[in-house]
């Protein structure tokens, strides 16, 4: 079997595919801040420039771009049950698209509600809130009232 042959091709793309985007923002915030950390060490040379974009080459750029490239990788192997050719890692991986092809399974056994029955949940919700907010204001007027009358506040 190939280094990147994806565990249970086919199960469970669509919480892949939401949990591979979410992870894939973190590292990218993750290696934009290492870069906003590192962003005062010095270049590679004086003349050192990333072609295509036209920006220096810092250390600090190298750093964020290995950060990205390894979070990726990690997130290959957790999204898609990548090999490594690591025991411990893969079965972690195994794990991983295990659980997220179950957690699909089981979404799609929910029985969703209409919206009919979403739209009245919510009034229930809305309106206990102000009850419930309006109950709370009128304990904390008594209560306040008499610790002032016996001189507390």
């Amino acid at each position: 079997m190939s280094l990147f042959a994806i565990h249970k091709k086919g199960q469970g793309s669509y919480s892949r595919i939401v949990v591979g985007i979410a992870l894939g923002l973190l590292a990218l915030f993750a290696s934009i801040s290492l870069y906003n950390v590192l962003i005062g060490l010095p270049n590679i040379s004086e003349n050192a420039r990333v072609p295509l974009v036209d920006i220096e080459l810092t250390w600090g750029l190298i750093c964020s771009v290995a950060l990205f490239v390894f979070l990726g990788y990690l997130i290959c192997i957790l999204v898609a049950g990548f090999k490594t050719g690591l025991r411990p890692i893969d079965e972690g991986g195994k794990k991983a698209v295990e659980f997220l092809v179950e957690t699909q399974n089981e979404l799609q056994k929910v029985s969703w509600p209409t919206r009919y029955e979403l739209v009245g949940s919510t009034i229930v919700v809305i309106i206990s809130v102000v009850i419930i907010g309006f109950f709370i204001l009128g304990v904390d007027w008594v209560v306040s009232f008499f610790m002032e009358y016996i001189g507390v506040l």
